[in-house]
């Protein structure tokens, strides 16, 4: 077996952790939360290390106590590795009771640290088995080398991240945290067709139209002619006035305008796109869908013409969680965060 790791505090791990997985990282809280910085601790305080021939089971971390987290000598690790896993071991203070192993072992290590890669399982081993069968991955383990700081932590996250998460954790990533810094400010939007520059207030639902504008629509599209935006104070976009009357359009009519209508005029049949952005509230539920089709009707479109859409922040967002429920089916849901996925609300058939 292979020496022990140097052993960082359980507050080092949890910071760290915090680092590793960001404020944009997706369904960031059950892998920065305490359960998780406990499991981590025990990793690296009994050397549970991948290739090191350690494995430790939910129970090894269950039954671990802050009492032991204060002894930090290589011989009192060993003294602990020495009884740990053995038959009726049952310490004092343990800081888990025995029937949290459960949600330890499948919400947080099989269904989250698993797929990730942080934690390894042993080959032909059921995740049921009372054997150890999990170790800690050695490249993550790294990353909490108490003697790894500044810059080189930084740099080290960094590399981690980009070499061992998905492409589309990465692209996730990458866009919740450029919607985080948009906030802050003024949010350009860049119209496709007209080619405009419109400039919207500060916030989240700003962020979501943007990119609806940018993302969704070049994606939904061959050809999007984006015909209204609403704007925080004004229902009507000065600066998309006259584009639909252009295309034979009267707006102006209309009091109950969606967030955003677009026109797909690429195809021999016009499409017309009604999009809802959701920050807190406004989806398209049923009667909403019912009030757009009106609209579209009177417009000259038919049903099989019309596509809508409500546009969503993130997966995880409170506003997608709250107002699920309420979408109107044969709509369609999308996300900021996955602008190459749609959710539609379909039949089987």
């Amino acid at each position: 077996m292979t020496d022990l790791p140097k052993l960082p505090t359980l507050q080092d791990v949890a910071d760290r952790l915090d680092m590793i997985f960001p404020a944009s990282f997706p369904d960031r809280s059950i892998l920065t939360g305490d359960m998780a910085a406990r499991v981590v601790f025990v990793a690296l305080y009994g050397g549970f290390i991948d290739g090191s021939g350690r494995h430790f089971r939910p129970s090894t971390v269950i039954r671990f106590s802050l009492e032991q987290a204060a002894k930090t000598t290589t011989t009192e690790r060993l003294n602990w590795l020495a009884v740990c896993q053995a038959a009726g071991y049952k310490p004092s203070g343990q800081w888990y009771a025995d029937n949290t192993r459960e949600p330890l072992r499948d919400d947080l290590i099989r269904n989250r640290a698993i797929p990730i890669g942080i934690i390894k399982k042993r080959e032909g081993m059921a995740p049921t088995s009372p054997a150890p069968i999990y170790s800690l991955a050695p490249s993550f383990a790294r990353l909490f080398d108490p003697e790894l700081v500044g810059d080189a932590l930084t740099q080290a996250v960094e590399n981690w991240q980009q070499t061992k998460l998905d492409p589309q954790t990465l692209q996730r990533m990458r866009l919740l945290a450029y919607g985080v810094l948009a906030k802050q400010g003024e949010v350009e939007v860049k119209i496709p067709n007209p080619a405009k520059l419109i400039r919207l207030a500060p916030g989240e639902a700003s962020v979501i139209t943007r990119d609806v504008c940018e993302q969704l629509f070049p994606r939904l599209m061959s050809e999007p002619v984006v015909v209204h935006l609403s704007i925080s104070d004004q229902k009507i976009c000065p600066d998309l006035e006259g584009v639909g009357s252009r295309l034979g359009l009267d707006l102006s009519q209309f009091s109950e305008l969606p967030d955003v209508m677009a026109i797909d005029i690429g195809e021999d049949r016009w499409r017309l796109v009604f999009v809802e952005v959701v920050h807190s509230d406004g989806p398209v539920t049923e009667l909403r869908r019912q009030a757009l089709m009106k609209i579209a009707a009177e417009l000259g479109f038919p049903e099989e013409q019309v596509t809508m859409i409500t546009a969503f922040e993130d997966r995880k967002s409170a506003a997608l969680k709250k107002r699920l429920s309420e979408i109107a089916w044969g709509t369609s849901v999308w996300l900021r965060s996955e602008p190459d996925r749609i959710i539609n609300f379909g039949t089987c058939s």
